[in-house]
C-alpha cells in the first residue's frame, strides 16, 4: 500500500478507451486539486469498437477489471476514491457487464459519466492549472481514445460543451488500414473530411471559437507537449507549427515516432491519427495559438471530491 501526503487525498480512476489512469490528489495552497501520484495501465478497451453495435469484448473486459482493480489497491491510502468511465463505457452496448464485472472484482461502484458530465469535469480541471489562470475566452479540446470533448469559456464562462465520437483509438480502427506505416496523403484527408463532417453535424459552427485561443489536453497533447520547449510551452505555438509537427509524425513510421518523439510504443500506432484530428479539430473552429495542460478530467473529479 503507497503512503500518500498527510494532507487528505482522494483517488480518481479514469477508465478510458485507451488507458485506466489513477490520479492521487489533495487539495493545493493555490488551486483546487493538485498531484501527489499518477499511475497508468495501458488496456485500450476501446479497440475495435466500430461494430454495429458497438461493444467492449470479453478479453478487454477482463483487462480492464484487472486493471482497475490493481489501481483501487493503490489508492488503498486515500480517504475516499472514484471510478469514473467515458466514451468507450459509455457508447458500448455492453456496458452493463463491464461495470458488473468491474465491481464484482474490486468491490467498488463504477460511474459512466454523461458526454455532458465529463465536460464539465473537464472544465472545472483547467481551474486547477496555475499557468492557464491568465486565459479568460477560449476553446478546449480534450482528445481521447473514444472522444473528442470540446469545452468552449468566454469571460472564464462555460459557453458551451458537447463530446464528439472523434477519439484517436476510434478513428484509426475505423479509417487507418496500416498503423505502423507513415499515414499517407490519401489517409490523412479521409481522417480529415470524416472529422469536418461530425464537427459539422454537431452545435458549434464554422470559426466559432471564442477567441483564436485553443488549450489541448489529453494524451495527444501531453505527449507532444513533452516534446516542446520550455518556450513554447509558456507562449504557446501556432497552428502552422502544429499541422508541420503533425506532417511530419505522419511520414514517419511507428518505430520513427518513438524514437523521435519518445511516444510510447503503446501510442505510436495512433499519434497521427491523433494530430490530423486535432489540426482539422482547430481549423474548424478557427483556433490558431495552442496551449497545453496536463490537467483534465481526473482533477475536475478531484476538485470535486475534495471540496464537494
Amino acid at each position: 500500500m503507497a503512503t500518500h501526503s498527510s494532507s487528505p487525498t482522494v483517488g480518481v480512476i479514469d477508465v478510458g478507451s485507451n488507458t485506466i489512469k489513477l490520479l492521487i490528489a489533495k487539495a493545493g495552497d493555490n488551486t483546487p486539486a493538485e498531484k501527489v501520484d499518477f499511475i497508468v495501465e495501458e488496456t485500450r478497451i476501446g479497440e475495435g469498437m466500430t461494430g454495429h453495435p458497438p461493444i467492449i469484448d470479453e478479453d478487454a473486459i477482463q483487462r480492464g477489471a484487472a486493471a482497475i482493480t490493481r489501481l483501487v489497491k493503490a489508492a488503498e491510502g486515500c480517504d475516499s476514491t472514484c471510478i469514473v468511465a467515458t466514451s468507450a463505457v459509455r457508447d458500448a452496448s455492453n456496458k452493463q457487464e463491464f461495470v458488473n464485472a468491474v465491481e464484482k472484482a474490486c468491490g467498488h461502484e463504477l460511474r459512466i459519466l454523461s458526454g455532458d458530465e465529463e465536460a464539465e469535469f473537464i472544465g472545472d480541471a483547467l481551474k486547477c492549472d496555475p499557468a492557464l489562470t491568465k486565459l479568460e475566452s477560449y476553446s478546449l479540446l480534450d482528445l481521447g481514445g473514444g472522444s473528442l470533448e470540446c469545452i468552449q469559456f468566454l469571460n472564464s464562462q462555460l459557453q458551451a460543451a458537447e463530446s464528439l465520437r472523434l477519439g484517436s483509438v476510434r478513428l484509426a480502427s475505423l479509417l487507418v488500414k496500416d498503423r505502423e506505416q507513415p499515414l499517407s496523403s490519401d489517409c490523412q484527408k479521409r481522417i480529415s473530411d470524416y472529422v469536418r463532417e461530425r464537427w459539422l453535424a454537431s452545435k458549434f459552427q464554422a470559426r466559432s471559437s471564442p477567441s483564436e485561443i485553443a488549450v489541448l489536453t489529453g494524451g495527444a497533447a501531453k505527449h507532444l507537449a513533452s516534446s516542446l520547449s520550455e518556450r513554447q510551452i509558456e507562449e504557446g505555438i501556432f497552428l502552422e507549427e502544429f499541422k508541420r509537427m503533425g506532417a511530419h509524425l505522419c511520414s514517419l513510421t511507428a518505430k520513427g515516432r518513438v524514437e523521435e518523439y519518445r511516444i510510447p510504443p503503446s501510442r505510436s500506432d495512433i499519434f497521427p491519427t491523433a494530430m490530423v484530428t486535432l489540426a482539422a479539430s482547430l481549423e474548424y473552429l478557427g483556433c490558431e495559438l495552442l496551449y497545453f495542460s496536463e490537467f483534465n478530467l481526473r482533477f475536475g473529479v478531484a476538485s470535486k471530491l475534495l471540496h464537494g
